[in-house]
């Protein structure tokens, strides 16, 4: 037996050499994965700090997204109004009772948005939106007039809202403390506005024939520019949504912003100069 032993001795020993570089490859092989891959992470979820500077606080962080509540709380109620009044004809009941739905958790949102600013020193009746906002400026054309302009606007308004709330994850962040709070709502609101958007698109989808998809395929979708050549998040790939700052949402929402005018058979004179106003870009 001693001698069995000793003839194999040399093999074990060197099995046993070979089993522990094996076994050293391998752990470096994963700590080099497990470096590349929290490399990976840190590129995804730190936003880019030039993106966005952090020049909003939190407070005005807040007035901002109930601007935007506001906006979105408003259209749905017109929506609702407009498919109940039979204004927009032809809707199934699957798609009032999505529209009905997405109304209630935007009024929601206005809601718990007003609660938070309140605590944080602020006034929600001091963010206002007009009494009868130009929602024309969306497509160009009345967007309560039939399914199709109805769906397509409202896809451009959840999708935007999706990206604003994302845009102002820099500010939250810079904010340390006093800012997280804020930013735990804002990342609960963000992914509800995401799933409206996604069930707006299907609606598009499956009741209107339209090429869409429940996600982003396609940058010349949105109204934003989903499209960063600065960051290293691939935003082109339909595996990365965009964001939006507050500039760029401002100025897509700024000409809804404004009280539209009535519809009149004749047009009055104005006394004033007339400004032309630039259009928003990829509105219509």
């Amino acid at each position: 037996m001693k001698l069995f032993f000793k003839a194999i001795a040399p093999t074990i020993i060197k099995a046993t050499k070979t089993l522990k570089q094996n076994l050293l490859k391998v752990f470096a092989s994963v700590q080099c994965a497990s470096l590349a891959l929290l490399l990976m992470l840190s590129l995804l979820f730190v936003p880019n700090a030039t993106a966005q500077n952090p020049t909003m606080t939190p407070r005005q962080v807040v007035e901002y997204a109930l601007t935007l509540e506001k906006l979105e709380a408003d259209f749905y109620r017109r929506a609702n109004s407009a498919v109940q009044n039979e204004a927009v004809f032809g809707l199934p009941s699957t798609a009032r009772a999505a529209l009905t739905a997405y109304g209630q958790d935007e009024a929601q949102h206005v809601t718990d948005l007003s609660a938070v600013l309140r605590s944080l020193g602020g006034n929600p009746d001091a963010v206002m939106i007009p009494t009868n906002p130009n929602y024309k400026a969306i497509l160009g054309r009345d967007p309560f007039a039939n399914p199709t302009d109805l769906l397509l606007a409202a896809q451009y308004i959840e999708d935007l809202g999706v990206a604003a709330y994302k845009g102002q994850v820099p500010n939250l962040q810079a904010a340390g403390d006093a800012g997280k709070t804020v930013l735990a709502g804002a990342l609960g609101i963000h992914s509800v506005e995401a799933r409206h958007a996604a069930g707006i698109r299907e609606l598009r989808q499956s009741l209107l024939n339209v090429n869409v998809r429940p996600w982003i395929k396609d940058p010349t979708e949105v109204i934003y520019n989903e499209n960063r050549g600065d960051d290293p998040i691939p935003f082109s790939s339909e595996a990365f949504d965009g964001y939006a700052t507050s500039d760029e949402v401002l100025a897509l929402v700024r000409p809804i912003l404004t009280e539209a005018q009535p519809a009149m058979t004749e047009p009055m004179p104005s006394t004033e100069p007339s400004t032309p106003q630039a259009p928003v870009r990829g509105l219509w």
